[in-house]
């Protein structure tokens, strides 16, 4: 059987990374070989790409449907597969992989009303998008069940960036507070938190952030650190060319529409809320979160703190409500979920990164918190 060539076109952007690796994992054991046609890059048309490459058939990012200028008729006797496209806009018959906004949206409203908060509220996409609409609806329907009071901010059809801003500042400052706030995704919730930080007002004791798509980039750098909800990309990436590959063997033309979903939270400062004002505790949560896989230990968040072990251990409990110790398992735990949630991270190598110098130390930790093995772990996120 000859190999199969296949042409991925995509919108820069830091998740099709994750989804390229899930399109390089079922193309590894296909045998096929992958192009990348980046938009505004490496091609300067949909023709000219498609007579460049001369693919076998066609992944195409959701990111370049929205935002490049996207004629669906250009692909016509090709194969194709599109990942989070607007399926409202798409000519049928369509095949695509979609981001179930309904279990992000959810995720998201458990761990901000985990917090006990009363008053919650909601950003939008810069540019209005079908799916921040559809997280918006989902968030809000929570909030509303459970019984508090929701805000949503509003995003116009054509809006510049600097009119988003000069309108947010006034509604951020206007929120009931401590609140709750979810946004959309990580880039807009950069900006919000860079507008909280020039209202001064405090993140997460007053609002408390939560994005979504966990871009590493943009969630390690904002100022509190991003907590954010984590979707497997890289299994949508996998999901697209399996549809493909099937749609290249078979030749049917039908509607199929898959779908995937977030895997968890990961948490950052923007959502840590100390019972009372503590910076010293706030900053060694920062320093067990960014060193806890280097194999730091209690006596080097004590060391951070400064004072004596008793000391540092009884203000720690009282304002985080468990020990250094616990906290340390905590995000080590929590690292592990999500490098065994990355499918090219071997098993074997999960404890090295997490912190633990010996293999066997994390199954006995990583079982006596979640029940599971590694390995039964990793199985269920594969179903």
């Amino acid at each position: 059987m000859r190999t199969r060539n296949i042409l991925f076109f995509l919108y820069p952007w830091r998740l099709w990374r994750d989804r390229l690796a899930g399109v390089y994992r079922y193309a590894k054991k296909a045998g096929w070989q992958v192009g990348v046609a980046e938009y505004g890059r490496n091609f300067e048309s949909v023709p000219a790409a498609l007579n460049f490459w001369r693919p076998d058939g066609l992944i195409v990012e959701g990111g370049y449907t929205e935002l490049a200028d996207f004629r669906q008729a250009d692909f016509t006797g090709y194969p194709v597969v599109y990942c989070d496209a607007n399926v409202s806009r798409m000519r049928r018959p369509y095949s695509g992989v979609v981001h179930d906004s309904s279990v992000t949206a959810t995720l998201a409203a458990k761990e901000l009303l985990s917090l006990g908060l009363e008053n919650y509220a909601f950003v939008g996409n810069l540019q209005p998008r079908e799916w921040s609409e559809r997280r918006r609806k989902v968030f809000a329907k929570a909030v509303e069940t459970a019984g508090r009071h929701i805000d949503v901010f509003r995003t116009g059809s054509v809006e510049a960036f600097d009119e988003f801003r000069e309108r947010l500042a006034p509604w951020l400052s206007g929120l009931p507070r401590p609140c709750g706030l979810l946004v959309a995704n990580d880039t807009t919730a950069d900006v919000v938190l860079r507008v909280l930080r020039g209202l001064r007002i405090k993140v997460p004791e007053e609002i408390a952030v939560v994005g979504i798509d966990n871009d590493p980039l943009i969630c390690e750098n904002t100022v509190p650190t991003l907590t954010s909800v984590a979707p497997d990309f890289e299994r949508s990436g996998y999901l697209a060319a399996e549809m493909l590959d099937a749609r290249m063997k078979n030749g049917n033309i039908k509607d199929e529409i898959r779908t995937f979903a977030a895997m968890h939270v990961i948490h950052r400062g923007s959502t840590r809320m100390l019972k009372r004002k503590d910076d010293a505790i706030k900053k060694a949560l920062e320093f067990i979160r960014e060193k806890a896989k280097e194999g730091i230990s209690p006596k080097d968040v004590v060391k951070q703190v400064g004072g004596s072990r008793r000391q540092v251990e009884y203000r720690f409990r009282e304002f985080v409500g468990r020990s250094i110790g616990e906290e340390l398992l905590a995000v080590r735990i929590e690292t592990a979920k999500n490098l065994l949630s990355d499918p090219n991270v071997q098993i074997g190598a999960v404890a090295a990164h997490c912190g633990y110098s010996d293999d066997s130390l994390l199954r006995k930790a990583f079982k006596s918190v979640t029940g599971m093995s590694l390995s039964e772990y990793r199985e269920k996120l594969s179903k």
